[in-house]
């Protein structure tokens, strides 16, 4: 074991088993997302928007549009 500790030193790498990569990947997305939550969470103006969204959503005031009609309005 010590000796692969070494070479890894030496050469620059590390090998780790598959399932672990695997591992790391799922919980460095998990923490990606636990953070942006917070970020919108912690926007007081991004809140009110949701909130305000979901009382329009939930009363049926919302309006849709396709995506053609999405895209005109915003080209301005």
């Amino acid at each position: 074991m010590f000796e692969a500790i070494r070479l890894a030193r030496v050469s620059g790498f590390v090998r780790l088993p598959k399932e672990i990569v695997q591992e790391l990947l799922k919980t460095s997305l998990e923490f990606t997302e636990v953070v942006e939550r917070m970020e919108v969470l912690l926007d007081k103006k991004t809140v009110h928007r949701l909130k305000r969204g979901r009382k329009a959503y939930k009363t049926g005031k919302y309006v849709t549009a396709s995506e053609n009609e999405v895209d005109k309005v915003l080209a301005g």
